[in-house]
């Protein structure tokens, strides 16, 4: 799997600091990317056609020289590009302007390593799969990550509760939770729950978006604060 990003950065140190972050990322997630770097809105114009670009992310500068990041931004929404966009900006009063044009996420300059590989993580566990594969004796099916609250263990066998139904599949929840997306944490021994669906802690007691309550196991409880915090707080600036 490869993650193709275009880059629209105007300042040379800017780049090279993404360049570094970038692939620092690759390296810590195994997950190949593809960079393509252009110092100008005009040049990337000049350069490509929107209606056949096949990146999966664009990093663009507010404050590019002639045609701006959100110019740029724009006129990728009207051609009918349905990727990521973040911008990059030394300013907060643009944040409101990310809206427009549905920006996954605006980043200060200088950029934060960790803003960035949240922002990262949450496109390449897009890219992986959308559904876990669930395989039973009767059937095989993909289960949506997103309808999914939480998987619990149950003697040889796991419990996938979702919004609407239970299933149960013979396997581990070892054998599970290395393939899952990174909203997926273990809160005890017996339970893996999607962060997504938590709706509160309190002590030690998780509750769920069904109002299904877990025990979050002495030696999780602050790892499971820590990941849930970041979780919230993701796309804070």
């Amino acid at each position: 799997m490869k993650l193709v990003i275009t880059i629209l950065e105007d300042s040379s140190t800017d780049r090279d600091q993404l360049s570094v972050v970038l692939n620092s990322w690759s390296l810590d997630r195994n997950f190949e990317i593809e960079a393509r770097y252009f110092d100008s809105g005009e040049d990337f114009l000049n350069l490509t056609e929107f209606s056949s670009t096949d990146s999966h992310l664009f990093i663009l500068d507010i404050q590019l020289n002639k045609v701006s990041g959100l110019d740029i931004a724009k006129r990728l929404r009207s051609s009918g590009y349905s990727g990521q966009i973040i911008f990059l900006t030394a300013f907060r009063e643009y944040v409101f302007h990310g809206y427009e044009v549905h920006a996954l996420n605006f980043l200060l300059k200088p950029i934060d390593k960790n803003a960035l590989y949240l922002c990262l993580d949450e496109i390449a566990d897009t890219l992986i799969g959308h559904a876990y594969l669930y395989r039973s004796k009767q059937e095989t099916m993909n289960i949506p990550y997103k309808s999914i609250l939480c998987f619990s263990s149950s003697l040889h066998s796991v419990n996938i509760m979702t919004v609407d139904k239970l299933y149960y599949q013979y396997a581990s929840l070892n054998s599970i939770i290395g393939h899952l997306p990174r909203e997926f944490i273990r809160v005890h021994k017996c339970y893996v729950v999607n962060m997504a669906h938590i709706y509160k802690i309190c002590g030690n007691t998780i509750t769920l978006s069904n109002q299904m309550k877990v025990q979050i196991g002495p030696s999780y409880l602050k790892q499971v604060y820590a990941d849930f915090a970041t979780y919230s707080s993701r796309f804070d600036i």
